[in-house]
């Protein structure tokens, strides 16, 4: 049975709490939550310390102090003061923290913080990171990185990142949701270090100089943030299509897509 109490919140594996678990009193802010495996919170969830062991929370995650996964899915946001890690995880919503570190794991909106580190994820929104971010083996639609830069293997949708600091790219970053570009070769295109343009103060990565049909590929653009804003506002979980059909909606060619997906 659910433990909620003043110094502690736990929902054991398989169980069902019908509610929020947020405080309503000074003794509970400092509270830490516990949802195990196959346990079910139908509403959203506060604590100093959050866990989750493959457990849902129908709604938003917000700890003061972390947020931590081991599996499990959240139908809201994600957010915290400090840092958010774990692995395997869904977020239908945006993740916020100081430090985000995600493995294997799906988020439904952006991911924003000062460091960021990402591994075999793919982010249907925008990545940004204020003092560091790296990036392996990912996908996301964009990126806006304010410090040190640290690339391999990631695929973005859009043919256009900011990048301010200091850039290290492992591998060229693959741009998938614009097709094969009339870019000389019909090849997928990238984007390496030759691609960094100044723009008003403003650095970018980007294919723009390089693109033959500018007027094709801005009206493909708005499709694509057509499609990210209807996830964007969706009411629920149950509006948002999988991963892969979103994806394949996107555009995103199949030989990019993380193996989380």
């Amino acid at each position: 049975m659910a433990s909620i109490e003043k110094t502690r919140a736990v929902v054991e594996a398989g169980e069902t709490y019908d509610g929020k678990i947020v405080p309503t009193t000074k003794a509970e802010i400092g509270r830490p939550v516990r949802i195990y495996d196959g346990a079910t919170v139908q509403g959203s969830v506060y604590g100093e310390t959050v866990a989750i062991e493959s457990g849902t929370v129908e709604g938003s995650v917000m700890g003061s102090e972390s947020v931590e996964f081991e599996g499990g899915t959240v139908q809201g946001e994600v957010g915290t003061d400090g840092k958010v890690v774990g692995s395997g995880m869904t977020v239908h919503g945006t993740v916020t923290g100081t430090r985000i570190r995600l493995k294997n794991a799906i988020v439904y909106g952006n991911v924003v913080g000062m460091d960021v580190i990402l591994e075999n994820c793919a982010v249907i929104g925008v990545v940004t990171a204020e003092r560091k971010l790296t990036a392996q083996d990912s996908l996301c639609y964009t990126f806006k990185s304010y410090g040190e830069t640290k690339l391999e293997q990631l695929s973005t949708v859009l043919p256009q990142a900011i990048v301010e600091g200091e850039l290290e790219l492992v591998t060229p970053v693959t741009v998938t949701g614009l097709g094969r570009l009339e870019l000389g070769d019909g090849s997928m295109p990238t984007m390496d270090g030759e691609d960094l343009i100044e723009v008003e103060e403003s650095t970018y990565l980007s294919l723009t100089p390089r693109i033959l049909n500018l007027e094709k590929v801005t009206d493909r653009l708005d499709e694509l943030e057509g499609v990210l804003q209807e996830v964007a506002t969706a009411t629920s979980a149950e509006e948002v299509p999988p991963a892969g059909a979103l994806l394949e909606t996107l555009g995103v060619d199949e030989s990019q897509y993380p193996e989380v997906i």
